[in-house]
């Protein structure tokens, strides 16, 4: 038995490789990852190590390459070992997408009823409102007299790490093999923790924590995907390649800077524009980094969710009209969204992408934006008038 502090880290993946076991392990932790993936598990469980490949420019005396050990893993078709794990473990993590979030969720639960003092659950997952969906997936597992609040802490993250797609020839070498820039911060929640949070090298705890996560969500996450969606117009494959056609820059940081200062106005006691808009320099500084090799596909894809009333598309656009800060530039880019037609390298698109694509070319962008992303047909329709606009333009231009 370790006398390390134990993360049981839901998710052996990209994310939960490169930034969360990462940081955790590196500053003394033990890390265990409870996953699907029997080689990943094997691998772990056989070295007790990994290898992050560190893609990006790098300064003097920067390592390329980053060595984790007091790593383990656990299958979770495993289910005793993986409760006995969570019922032991000091912190538990997740990394697992919103598709088995509700599962993971049910495992927690499961501990939670074994385990005799509390525990805090960090979400590293892509996911608005994330604490609270994990809340709803745990209630309907505990008895309705379970003190939930009292014994766990629901903390989300704000991840602005980019861990793009591993090779197949160099996962074929190595299955724990993971590529990923030098951005190396996980920001978390630190009033949703119960107890002191834990000093982890890299890990920024943050007060106020909702502007974070609209930041990441909206600056980032929205820009990204406008890149991906002018890029795909332009004819580009990677994001890299999008970010250097001089239009689509153009078209990316006027929806950075709209963003920014909405921001601004709606966390005025936390960001400033000034601090805004340096993140926003940085994100176009790190999308062009053409050893992430991006492709334009995985950026934009999933356009259901993407478009859902909570996400970067419609939640950067409800921030701009309830801040009242103009958004031509974010219009446009939500109209280059239902334009979206990227394919993977097989040459089959994402389940669903060409379903919102046909919606808005057969019934008009007003079908998407009020069917999927939630708008008010006659009080939002100021807002749908623009985006038509943009959308009947772009598609003049690109046919």
């Amino acid at each position: 038995m370790s006398d390390r502090p134990l993360l049981a880290q839901f998710g052996a993946g990209n994310i939960g490789r490169s930034l969360v076991g990462q940081l955790f392990a590196n500053s003394g932790w033990e890390v265990i990852f409870l996953d699907v993936a029997a080689p990943l598990i094997d691998a772990l469980n056989s070295r007790k190590s990994y290898t992050i490949t560190v893609k990006d420019d790098l300064p003097p005396g920067q390592p390329s390459h980053i060595e984790v050990k007091n790593v383990s893993g656990v299958n979770l078709s495993d289910r005793q070992a993986v409760v006995d794990t969570l019922v032991r473990a000091d912190l538990i993590g997740t990394s697992v997408g919103a598709a088995n979030l509700e599962a993971a969720s049910g495992l927690v639960a499961e501990a939670l009823l074994r385990r005799s003092r509390p525990v805090s659950l960090i979400l590293c997952e892509n996911l608005h409102g994330a604490a609270k969906i994990t809340r709803d997936y745990l209630t309907r597992s505990l008895p309705p007299t379970f003190p939930l609040a009292e014994r766990l802490g629901l903390v989300e993250a704000a991840i602005g790490k980019m861990v793009p797609y591993t090779p197949l020839e160099v996962r074929k070498n190595d299955p724990l093999a993971v590529w990923a820039e030098a951005y190396n911060t996980l920001y978390l929640d630190a009033e949703s923790y119960l107890g002191s949070p834990p000093t982890v090298f890299g890990v920024a705890w943050r007060q106020r924590f909702p502007a974070y996560v609209d930041r990441k969500l909206m600056l980032h996450n929205f820009a990204h995907a406008a890149t991906a969606y002018h890029g795909y117009l332009a004819g580009k494959s990677f994001i890299w390649e999008a970010i250097r056609v001089p239009e689509v820059r153009q078209e990316v940081v006027g929806c950075m800077l709209e963003v920014s200062r909405a921001l601004a106005i709606r966390h005025a006691d936390v960001f400033t524009f000034d601090e805004n808009r340096a993140t926003a320099d940085d994100l176009i500084r790190r999308f062009n980094n053409p050893a992430l090799a991006d492709p334009v596909f995985r950026v934009g894809r999933d356009l259901k969710r993407k478009f859902s009333p909570g996400d970067r598309c419609l939640g950067s656009l409800r921030l701009l009209r309830e801040t009242g800060i103009p958004g031509a530039y974010s219009a446009r880019a939500v109209a280059a969204g239902m334009l979206f037609g990227a394919v993977d390298e097989t040459g089959k698109a994402f389940p669903g992408d060409p379903e919102l694509v046909e919606l808005a070319k057969r019934q008009g962008p007003e079908a998407v934006l009020t069917s999927i992303g939630g708008l008010d047909g006659e009080k939002d329709q100021e807002l749908i008038k623009v985006v038509e606009e943009e959308y009947r333009r772009l598609a003049t231009t690109s046919a």
